[in-house]
C-alpha cells in the first residue's frame, strides 16, 4: 500500500488537513505529523499524530531530510506557515528525494512569503526581493483571487492549482452540530484577536505595521460598546477570543480592568470555536479566519481596521462582500444596528460559502484535492 504523509504546524494548516485525512485514511497508509499549534486541532478531531519535533528536531533541512528518508512516503501534503520553516524544509527535502508535495493554502494573506526564506517580520526585505527558494511540487489555492495574489508575488502559474478551501466544506456542519456556551441573558459580542502586536509590531506599541493592532482595535471596540450600552436591548457580554499564539494574560488583565455591570467581560480560549460562534449576537475582529467562518454560518460580522495604512488584507473586503470599518464613528453606528438586529447587511447562512473560497466549477474542495492526490499516487 502506498504511503501518504500529512503535516501541519498552524491551526489553519491543521484545518485543511483534517477533512483530507478523514476521506483518504482508508485508501493509503497515512502518517499524520504535527508541530506546535496544530496539535489541539488534530486532537479535537481525534486524529492520531506523531510529534515531528520530538522525532527529528525539525530545526533544519538536514533534520527533515533524514526524517523523510526514514519514512519514505510516496507523497507529501502540508499546510503552510508564516513564521516556521518546517513545511518549507519538507518541500525541499521531498523534491531532493523525488517525492511530490502539495501545499494547501488556507487564507488570502501573506501568500508568496510562505515560500520564501523570510518570515512575517521580514516582509519589507521580502517585498524588496521576492524570491521563492522553498516551493512544493504544487500549491493548492482557494480560488481565482488567491491564484492571482500568488502570481503577483512572482510564483509561476504552472505551480498553482485552484482547488477550493477544504476547511470550508466542513464549516456549516460543525456550526449546526455545535451547542451554545453562553446564554441569551446578554448581548454576546465576541472579539476575535490576532497576534499583530507580537508578530508585526515586534511588541512595539508605536510601530503599528498595519496602522492598527489587536490592542488598538479592542480599545475602539470597547469605547463603541460603552456608547451603545445605554440603549442596547440587553446588557452586553464581551467575550475575548485570544489567538493560540497570544499570551492570554494580557486579555485577562483587560477583562479584570474593564469588567462592570453594563459590560461583563470574559476571556475564552477553551470552548470550541463553533460553540462560541453559535452563542454570538455579533462577531468582531480584523481579518481572522474566525470571521470568514462566521460569515459562512450567517452570523453578524464586523471587520474593524481603524488606522489601516496598507492594502486591506481581509478577503471579504477585497471582493466587496463585507467592507471593513475604518472609523470609530462608523463602528458605533454598526454596533448599534447589530445589537438591535436592524437592517444590518450580513450574508444569510449558507450563501457565503459559494461566494468565496472556491474556484469556478468546484463544489467540494476536499474531493478536488483527493482526486489530485489519487492521480499523482497512481503514476
Amino acid at each position: 500500500m502506498k504511503k501518504l504523509l500529512l503535516f501541519a504546524r498552524d491551526p489553519g494548516g491543521a484545518n485543511v488537513i483534517v477533512p483530507i485525512y478523514e476521506k483518504i485514511k482508508d485508501k493509503y497508509e497515512v502518517l499524520v505529523y504535527a508541530k506546535d499549534f496544530a496539535w489541539k486541532r488534530f486532537a479535537d478531531a481525534k486524529i492520531p499524530a506523531g510529534n515531528i519535533k520530538e522525532e527529528c528536531g525539525a530545526q533544519s533541512s538536514a533534520d527533515i531530510s533524514g526524517f523523510l528518508k526514514r519514512h519514505k512516503p510516496d507523497m507529501l501534503v502540508t499546510g503552510t506557515s508564516l513564521d516556521d520553516f518546517t513545511e518549507r524544509y519538507l518541500w525541499r527535502a521531498a523534491a531532493e528525494q523525488q517525492i511530490k508535495s502539495f501545499a494547501i493554502l488556507d487564507q488570502w494573506m501573506n501568500l508568496g512569503i510562505r515560500f520564501s526564506d523570510c518570515d512575517y517580520s521580514q516582509e519589507e526585505r521580502y517585498r524588496g526581493n521576492p524570491r521563492h527558494p522553498y516551493l512544493p511540487y504544487r500549491i493548492l489555492a482557494m480560488d481565482e483571487l488567491a491564484g492571482e495574489l500568488l502570481k503577483q508575488d512572482g510564483i509561476h502559474a504552472d505551480k498553482i492549482i485552484l482547488t477550493g478551501q477544504p476547511h470550508f466544506d466542513t464549516v456549516r456542519d460543525r456550526f449546526q452540530r455545535a451547542g451554545q456556551v453562553y446564554g441569551q441573558d446578554r448581548c454576546n459580542v465576541v472579539f476575535v484577536s490576532e497576534p499583530i502586536y507580537h508578530d508585526y509590531d515586534l511588541c512595539d506599541g508605536t510601530k503599528r505595521y498595519w496602522g492598527y493592532n489587536e490592542r488598538t482595535i479592542f480599545d475602539s471596540l470597547y469605547r463603541s460598546l460603552e456608547k451603545a450600552a445605554a440603549d442596547a436591548p440587553r446588557p452586553i457580554r464581551l467575550i475575548i477570543r485570544p489567538h493560540p499564539r497570544e499570551d492570554r494574560r494580557y486579555w485577562e488583565a483587560m477583562a479584570e480592568k474593564y469588567n462592570n455591570d453594563t459590560i461583563t467581560m470574559t476571556v475564552d480560549s477553551e470552548n470550541d470555536s463553533f460553540s462560541l460562534m453559535k452563542s454570538a449576537d455579533l462577531v468582531c475582529g480584523m481579518s481572522s479566519m474566525f470571521l470568514l467562518e462566521a460569515v459562512i454560518c450567517g452570523k453578524q460580522v464586523l471587520s474593524i481596521m481603524i488606522g489601516l495604512k496598507r492594502e486591506n488584507p481581509f478577503v471579504l473586503d477585497k471582493i466587496g462582500q463585507c467592507k471593513s470599518i475604518l472609523s470609530e464613528a462608523k463602528l458605533q453606528e454598526k454596533i448599534r444596528k447589530a445589537l438591535h438586529k436592524s437592517v444590518y447587511l450580513a450574508l444569510n447562512a449558507g450563501e457565503g460559502v459559494s461566494a468565496f473560497g472556491y474556484p469556478k466549477g468546484v463544489v467540494k474542495a476536499t474531493d478536488a484535492i483527493i482526486q489530485l492526490i489519487e492521480e499523482e499516487m497512481a503514476e
